[in-house]
């Protein structure tokens, strides 16, 4: 029965897997309306307002694209409709890559896979984050790579300047996503050295012309970084120096968050397939999928041993590359306790009810009733809730201002979204991010403003905050949350007088060398 109900799904590969695409594009675009934006999406969408050359955390592509997005829907859920559409062409290029690699039903399996992963499907797939807009290009980079790296026997004569002209256009737009495009770069590159079939391209002109070109479409992350001292390129290493002691249990943790983002039902058969790739290392395709994604995974699932804790996202472009061998591996079906059918069938119904309890977790706030009844802490799921309310708080209202200080960046981008375009924030703390990047505040002193803090940081937040201001009014509240319930508690305290801007904690002045911007 198996093996018949697998010849059908797999007797047209190409349309299985296109209408497999076809049915996760719609469940992400309901997911697209269903949960309002994140921190990281709501801090992004309030940088895409002004277009710079790059900016502090990633270089500039995905939120490029957010800004072009919100010139035609605003600043609205709809625009994240760019990052869904691109998902559903990086699960097409998936299938293009595998089908060269291992064949047609191999190709269906992996795009199944990857549909079925929470992290690749929810947050690669539809959020306004670098990472959608970084994998499509990796994989649009290999594809045009194949032809002349692994050639199939009966294929065309590919032309290699063609292949590593585009492989050069793919990689440098992948590296204009998020930096760590260059250890997917880098696994390549160890590929060619270590393949003495491959070795030949080290003296063929074609791979450093590709490279040249991937340099040139990198130019304004650099020119970025020269005029604002290095401040991106700081912040993301400093991430990986080492600490005082090792923490072996960071380790752990890290696999564990990776195993979760990638799903468990997703991540057991994945890593097998990894696994059985690394002891094998037969073929020319396993050895480069294994090239290509161990750099990432190995990197950073050990580098939290000595460094900060890291973040389970930050090895997924490495997992990406694995998802062909998985599907190779699943058309083997290479014991007789894994069905494929059977894996498939389950693995569906497991994201289903995830997908569907985090729906109901995070848009009708479930979780807040009942962590507030158990007095466990604070909602998760708060992260996703719109603030929209504080634009008719009596005290904003009031003061209608020209800009607010605030102390989090999370938190300066739900107040950008939720005050609109014509308010600009600042915050007055040492960690500003982007924000230290946008239009100086200079010319505010010796106006009023309002300070906008979660209320359970204004004891902490008003003492470094007094010293900028001639005086400050007592805090009122504002509750905001989802269905008319009271789920977070904002302080807003009337300050007048701006006596200076807060000092900005990196090493170039924004306001005196940013580059060139232009005010959206």
């Amino acid at each position: 029965m198996e093996t018949a109900s697998s010849a059908w799904l797999l007797a047209r590969p190409a349309a299985t897997a296109a209408s497999f695409i076809a049915a996760f594009l719609a469940v992400r675009l309901v997911l697209m309306l269903a949960i309002g934006f994140g921190n990281d999406e709501a801090y992004t969408l309030a940088g895409a307002r002004t277009l710079h050359l790059s900016y502090f955390d990633h270089p500039p592509l995905h939120i490029w694209l957010a800004h072009v997005a919100s010139l035609v829907v605003e600043e609205t859920r709809w625009v994240r409709l760019p990052f869904v559409l691109l998902f559903a062409g990086t699960g097409w290029l998936l299938f293009l890559v595998t089908r060269h690699l291992y064949g047609p039903q191999a190709a269906v399996w992996s795009v199944v896979a990857l549909n079925l992963s929470i992290f690749f499907t929810v947050s690669a797939g539809g959020w306004v984050v670098p990472d959608g807009v970084l994998i499509f290009f990796l994989l649009a980079a290999v594809q045009a790579l194949l032809p002349v790296l692994i050639p199939k026997q009966n294929g065309d004569k590919a032309s290699p300047w063609r292949a590593w002209l585009l492989a050069g256009l793919w990689f440098g737009l992948a590296g204009l996503s998020k930096y760590n495009a260059i250890l997917i770069a880098l696994g390549l590159i160890a590929f060619i050295i270590t393949s003495p079939r491959h070795r030949r391209w080290l003296a063929h002109p074609a791979p450093y012309f590709g490279a040249l070109v991937a340099f040139v479409i990198l130019t304004p992350v650099l020119v970025w970084n020269a005029h604002n001292g290095w401040a991106s390129f700081a912040f993301q290493t400093s991430r990986g120096l080492p600490q005082s002691a090792l923490r072996p249990a960071q380790v752990l943790a890290m696999l564990a968050g990776e195993a979760a983002f990638l799903s468990p039902w997703v991540a057991v058969p994945l890593a097998a397939a990894l696994l059985g790739a690394c002891r094998s290392q037969g073929r020319d395709a396993d050895r480069l999928l294994l090239a290509l994604s161990l750099p990432a995974i190995v990197l950073f699932s050990i580098a939290p041993l000595w460094s900060t804790r890291g973040l389970p996202h930050w090895p997924m472009p490495g997992w990406l590359f694995v998802f062909p061998l998985l599907g190779a591996w699943i058309e083997k079906r290479p014991s007789r306790w894994f069905s494929p059918i059977k894996w498939a069938i389950g693995s569906t119904v497991a994201f289903a009810v995830v997908l569907v309890v985090a729906v109901g977790l995070t848009a009708e706030g479930w979780a807040s009733r009942g962590v507030a009844a158990s007095g466990a802490g604070q909602d998760p799921t708060l992260e996703s809730l719109d603030w929209t309310a504080l634009r008719n708080a009596d005290a904003v209202v009031a003061a209608h201002p020209a800009f607010v200080v605030t102390t989090r960046w999370m938190d300066a981008g739900k107040i950008a979204l939720a005050l609109g375009k014509d308010v600009q924030v600042a915050i007055f703390s040492d960690d500003p991010r982007q924000f230290a990047f946008g239009p100086a505040i200079d010319r505010f002193v010796g106006q009023d403003t309002l300070i906008i803090v979660p209320a359970p940081l204004l004891a902490q937040q008003l003492p470094r905050l007094k010293p900028y201001f001639a005086t400050l009014d007592p805090p009122e509240h504002v509750w905001i949350g989802r269905h008319g319930r009271d789920e977070v508690e904002l302080g807003i305290i009337r300050a007048h007088g701006l006596l200076r801007p807060y000092p900005l904690p990196y090493a170039s002045k924004a306001s005196a060398t940013v580059p060139p911007s232009v005010r959206s």
